[in-house]
């Protein structure tokens, strides 16, 4: 990876890790986005509402995975940073191994306890079909995805995100015209939608790993044993990023729960079209995260300060650029985007049009704050990532979501994201701050410094 990076030019070197992982975290996005539409087009506001109730299940798995994935890359990347190869390779092995395990068992469960899963996520009577033929076919699904994630997380940590890109192409494309067929043709409804997802996340999945088994990749499939320092070291470096999963999941899940009393069915499948908009921005900024987070880890693993600090300045002036031009599509374009998702429900979408323009506020700074979660993780401080992550997406937002409406009314249930974001920005801006000038002091340093 050394010889990709181009330390005269590092904006260079930042575009070609980040373009290809912000188009890949888009058209990952895509298959969510284009599964809502053909929802929207074909059940309406009831099976836009009941994807949004499965999403906590699918943000508890993302967690897992991406606290595992992002782990263990931190890891690998450290190890190929230090010129250790062999070890980078077990690592890497060991974190492939060790998310197939765990999200095994997490499937089985999910699939034997399926009626109870359902019921805790309180999907009524009206709702409870659509999500029952959403869920009984995803949960089958659900490894692959999960697994798919891990796999393109080392394409792109090797200095390989062109090629993720290209099997995120495959598999969008794929989705498309699955969505089309089994949705609108043959009119399988919820089930259509599932299938379709997941039959082309199970080709992007096997790309990969045939790819990992071909020969020509940095990171080698080699024999392990379990590791408990490694293992300990994976579910500390990854744990911020399962803080900032699972917390989605607890947030939709309240989010879900508040809406749906005061709003009804209506005001949830909005909820879900303002989550279809912040998914993209997610995924954009996600794909900035994943372009920054190899080379501050290889630059923090080689000793170069200038380095990690250049490369930071830079993503966190590309996520302040994203947040303003996605402010100003979302304020500025509001109805065009409802009507992707539902042109007949009025009541949907005036509900939708009023909480997307309050909603947009968080886009300016919100990508400060999950770079500054990913910033700390590449530096090996999971304490100081995990409690960014911790309060912008637990701690904060689900004491707000219960404040703010029962002084704004429906209006404090919008703000509760963008006000979130603001008081977490000030923290994370204090903490870099803070770990600037600790690693510009130091003599020596390494993973016990930045979270001294």
């Amino acid at each position: 990876m050394n010889a990709n990076i181009n330390k005269s030019n590092l904006l260079k070197t930042f575009l070609q890790y980040s373009i290809p992982c912000v188009l890949a975290m888009l058209l990952t996005s895509c298959i969510t986005v284009v599964d809502g539409m053909f929802i929207g087009w074909k059940l309406g506001g009831k099976g836009l509402a009941a994807v949004n109730l499965t999403i906590p299940v699918l943000y508890l798995l993302f967690g897992i995975t991406i606290m595992v994935g992002v782990g263990g890359l931190t890891l690998a990347m450290h190890s190929l940073g230090g010129g250790n190869k062999p070890q980078a390779d077990k690592r890497f092995t060991f974190t492939i191994v060790l998310n197939a395990a765990v999200n095994l068992i997490a499937s089985v469960v999910l699939i034997v306890f399926r009626d109870e899963v359902i019921g805790f996520l309180n999907a009524g009577e009206e709702l409870l079909p659509y999500v029952r033929d959403y869920l009984g076919i995803m949960s089958y699904f659900y490894i692959f995805i999960m697994m798919n994630i891990t796999v393109m997380m080392f394409i792109r940590g090797e200095g390989k995100p062109q090629l993720s890109l290209v099997f995120s192409i495959i598999a969008n494309t794929l989705n498309i015209v699955l969505d089309y067929l089994f949705i609108m043709r043959l009119d399988y409804g919820m089930k259509g939608a599932a299938l379709a997802t997941g039959i082309s996340v199970i080709v992007a999945f096997v790309l990969g790993m045939f790819y990992f088994a071909g020969g020509k990749s940095v990171f080698k499939y080699c024999r392990i044993t379990f590791d408990i320092e490694d293992f300990k070291s994976i579910i500390f470096n990854g744990s911020s990023e399962f803080v900032g999963q699972i917390s989605i999941s607890i947030t939709t899940f309240l989010f879900n729960l508040v809406i749906i009393r005061s709003i009804g069915v209506n005001g949830v499948a909005a909820y879900t079209i303002v989550g279809y908009i912040s998914l993209l921005q997610y995924m954009v900024i996600t794909g900035i995260m994943q372009g920054v987070h190899p080379l501050i880890s290889y630059s923090f693993g080689a000793k170069d300060r200038e380095n990690i600090f250049r490369i930071l300045a830079i993503g966190i002036k590309a996520v302040l650029l994203v947040g303003a031009v996605a402010f100003v599509l979302s304020f500025g374009a509001t109805e065009e985007i409802v009507r992707v998702f539902s042109h007949e429900n009025t009541e949907l979408m005036k509900i939708a049009n009023y909480g997307i323009k309050i909603y947009s506020i968080a886009f300016f700074i919100n990508g400060f704050n999950m770079v500054a979660s990913a910033y700390f993780t590449s530096l090996g401080d999971a304490k100081t990532s995990m409690l960014i992550s911790a309060l912008r997406s637990l701690i904060l937002i689900n004491i707000l979501i219960f404040v703010l409406p029962v002084f704004l009314g429906d209006t404090g249930i919008w703000l509760t994201t963008p006000l979130t974001e603001a008081i977490t920005f000030i923290v994370s801006y204090a903490f870099i701050r803070k770990s600037r000038a600790r690693l510009f002091t130091a003599d020596n340093y390494g993973p016990n410094t930045a979270e001294a």
